[in-house]
């Protein structure tokens, strides 16, 4: 895994938060705050976290949740390690929530609360692509264990 991107990347940004706001409050949500490195290393745990469970460049990550700073690190993770990231609608009903994941055909989804409408209906053979379902606050380091 690196952060050296010969192309324009979205990801080059972390670089640059890291060396200009290392120390100073860079995402606030509620009661967490973090500073600039602190981020940037949340990305990467994150990121490594994804490598490890199997996620590869090219594998699409569909992810419906409320927006939050963990939203912000999950679609800058998937994005280093060159999955793609697809938002879903987390107002959608379940029939809504299966077209749009058969039609993008994820390996991964990660939902939060806001998902319980239609998460607890969606199983595994309903998305034949589906390999991985995480919350949103799961933590890297359990992925292989909390993975449905």
């Amino acid at each position: 895994m690196t952060g050296s991107f010969s192309e324009p990347h979205i990801c080059q940004c972390l670089n640059r938060i890291a060396a200009l706001r290392r120390s100073s409050p860079v995402v606030i949500y509620g009661e967490r705050w973090q500073t600039g490195q602190q981020f940037v290393d949340s990305v990467l745990h994150l990121a490594g976290g994804l490598w490890r469970l199997g996620l590869a460049p090219g594998d699409v990550v569909a992810i419906s949740a409320f927006n939050s700073d963990l939203y912000l690190e999950w679609l800058l993770a998937i994005a280093f390690v060159g999955g793609i990231a697809a938002p879903l609608n987390y107002r959608w009903s379940l029939p809504e929530a299966k077209f749009a994941m058969l039609l993008v055909q994820p390996v991964l989804l990660v939902t939060d609360e806001s998902c319980s409408g239609w998460y607890p209906e969606l199983h595994s053979s309903t998305i034949p692509s589906l390999k991985w379902r995480i919350l949103l606050s799961s933590l890297p380091s359990k992925f292989p264990n909390e993975c449905s």
